[in-house]
């Protein structure tokens, strides 16, 4: 496919033109994610990265109340210091109207399931808005996942997107971060989804070896991730969506526009998984409608 300017559509800045692209795709409601570039230590600043996030975070707003019945945000997050992210997730969902919040699969030197955030997760659960999780790890200030390996945007991003998600998966499962917050709902986003039954598998085989070095969960990490409150982002034309909907379940994937990345398929994401001939019409369903309206809790 070719590829695209992520600022070169008018929607990206334009609410009435974002609501314009929406329906050349076919899509009802949408959920945006602002862009991700550090906002979240901001030079290991606190001040700054509080003061950007809630700025992020009211410009976003006012895009959305253009038409918020259409128009959805998830929210940036301080999260340099869990507190203050904390609080300004509160903020962002009862003040702002924001239908969850984003995250990096690491805060700088800290796995998500470092004791410190598990503040920000209880937030989460008890406004019940979901974690979601931006695979990658080539933002400024952050403490790189092979980054430092590759010289091209080609490796970076193809190597941190699905291996970030990994190191998250793994943190929200054996970390025991779903074990602590039974009613938490996740999503791992960016990275596609071939690689998701490979790596439960994988866990779960450690897990039964040596159980004993996994205190902070009770049963295989597989079934955390399974248990209904677990999400993966899907790219519309992806071979390995079948097989996934098959060895996991109809109801894990979700659509993503991906709009409007570099290597997006605007103007026909919709198109592409409505016109699949290898997934049924009910897959089809939960994926395009049923299965992002539970992530996000939109009726």
């Amino acid at each position: 496919t070719a590829r695209v300017d992520s600022l070169s559509r008018p929607g990206m800045t334009d609410p009435r033109s974002r609501l314009e692209d929406m329906d050349l795709e076919g899509i009802d409601v949408t959920v945006m994610f602002p862009g991700g570039a550090g906002e979240e230590w901001a030079g290991l600043e606190r001040g700054f990265a509080i003061a950007l996030c809630r700025t992020l975070n009211d410009a976003r707003a006012e895009f959305c109340r253009y038409a918020p019945a259409r128009l959805k945000s998830v929210a940036k997050l301080p999260l340099i210091d869990p507190e203050a992210a904390t609080a300004e997730l509160r903020r962002a969902v009862t003040e702002l109207g924001m239908v969850g919040m984003v995250t990096p699969q690491h805060i700088r030197e800290r796995n998500l399931d470092h004791p410190s955030f598990d503040v920000v997760w209880r937030e989460a659960e008890r406004l019940g808005v979901p974690v979601c999780i931006h695979g990658g790890g080539q933002a400024i200030d952050q403490v790189p996942i092979g980054v430092d390996r590759w010289s091209t945007r080609l490796e970076v991003h193809a190597f941190t997107h699905p291996v970030g998600q990994m190191i998250a998966v793994m943190a929200f499962t054996v970390g025991g971060i779903l074990h602590r917050f039974p009613k938490l709902r996740v999503a791992f986003l960016e990275a596609g989804v071939g690689w998701l039954p490979f790596w439960l598998e994988r866990l779960d085989e450690h897990w039964e070896l040596t159980p004993e070095q996994a205190p902070r969960i009770d049963r295989k990490p597989s079934e955390y991730f399974l248990s209904g409150r677990c999400f993966i982002g899907c790219d519309p034309d992806e071979r390995g969506v079948p097989w996934v909907v098959q060895t996991l379940g109809e109801d894990v994937v979700v659509y993503a526009s991906d709009y409007h990345h570099w290597d997006c398929k605007f103007p026909d994401t919709v198109k592409i998984i409505a016109e699949r001939t290898d997934l049924s019409e009910r897959a089809k369903r939960r994926i395009l409608e049923d299965n992002p309206r539970r992530l996000y809790a939109i009726a």
